[in-house]
C-alpha cells in the first residue's frame, strides 16, 4: 500500500576542501589529516608548506590518514591554485583584521557552507600558517571569515585544533541535516557561482586597468587599496554570468 510518500533521493553533500597555507609544521598537517578524516572531510591542500612533501613528521602524526585511501592531499605553490575552482570560500582568523568582511561562527559557517553545497557550489576553508596565520592578501578572496571564540587572555589556538573544531562543527551540521531529510525529496538547484579562478581573472584586469590609469595613488597605499578593490567582489556571491556582465562593462568603457 502507497504510504504517497516521493521515492527519495540519495542525499549527497561534498566536503569542503581544507587549504593550509604555508604551514610551518608537519605534526599540524598529519594532525589536521587525522582530524579531517575523522568528521568525514578527505581533500586536503597544502600551500608551499615549509618543510616540503612528502613529510615523514606529518606521515607518523596522521594515524594513518594521509595513507589513507579516502583521503586526496594535493601540494600547491600558491594560494590562487589551491583555491581556482571554489566558489565559496571561507578563511579562519583570531586577530581583527581592517577588512571589510561578514565576520561568522563556525556554526554559521557550516550552516552557510550547507547550503552552498547543496546549491552545487565547490567550498573551502582556508588556516594560515603557525606563527601569524593568513595575511590581509589571503583574506580577501575569502567570501567570509571564521571567528573561533576563545579566552581573551588565551586566545592562541593550534593549528590542527582548529582545523579539528571547524570540522567537527561541520560534520554534526551536515548529520543533523541529513537525518531531518530523510524523508524529504530534495533537489538541488545549481546557481552556478564564479569560481576563485574567474574572479581572480577579472580582479587582475580591472586591477591592471587602474593601473594605467594612474589610479593608485599613493603608491604606499596601493597594496591597501588593491585589497579593499578585491574584498567587494569576494563578498558578492557573484556569478558567471555576472562576471561577465562585468567584463562586458569594462570592455565597453575602453572602447568609448
Amino acid at each position: 500500500m502507497s504510504t504517497g510518500r516521493k521515492r527519495l533521493n540519495k542525499i549527497k553533500i561534498n566536503s569542503p576542501a581544507i587549504i593550509l597555507v604555508e604551514p610551518q609544521l608537519g605534526e599540524n598537517i598529519g594532525f589536521s589529516a587525522r582530524a579531517m578524516l575523522n568528521f568525514d572531510i578527505n581533500n586536503l591542500r597544502i600551500v608551499n608548506p615549509r618543510e616540503g612533501w612528502p613529510n615523514k613528521k606529518a606521515i607518523s602524526t596522521s594515524a594513518g590518514a594521509i595513507d589513507s585511501k579516502k583521503s586526496e592531499i594535493n601540494i600547491y605553490n600558491t594560494l590562487e591554485d589551491a583555491t581556482e575552482d571554489i566558489s565559496y570560500l571561507l578563511a579562519t582568523t583570531a586577530r581583527k583584521r581592517d577588512l571589510n568582511k561578514p565576520v561568522i561562527s563556525p556554526e554559521e559557517a557550516s550552516e552557510n557552507l550547507l547550503h552552498a553545497q547543496m546549491k552545487g557550489a565547490s567550498t573551502g576553508i582556508m588556516f594560515g600558517g603557525e606563527k601569524s596565520g593568513l595575511k590581509n592578501s589571503d583574506l580577501v578572496k575569502a567570501d567570509e571569515i571564521i571567528n573561533i571564540k576563545s579566552d581573551s587572555e588565551f586566545s592562541s589556538i593550534n593549528l590542527a585544533m582548529s582545523v579539528m573544531i571547524i570540522s567537527y562543527q561541520w560534520y554534526v551540521q551536515k548529520m543533523n541535516f541529513i537525518n531531518k531529510n530523510k524523508l524529504i525529496e530534495t533537489t538541488i538547484k545549481q546557481d552556478n557561482y564564479a569560481s576563485k579562478k574567474e574572479l581572480n581573472f577579472f580582479v587582475s584586469r580591472l586591477i591592471s586597468l587602474l593601473s594605467c590609469g594612474d589610479f593608485f595613488t599613493p603608491v604606499e597605499k596601493k597594496e591597501s587599496m588593491i585589497n579593499n578593490i578585491e574584498a567587494i567582489f569576494t563578498r558578492s556571491n557573484l556569478t558567471s554570468q555576472e562576471l561577465r556582465t562585468l567584463h562586458g562593462i569594462i570592455s565597453s568603457l575602453i572602447k568609448n
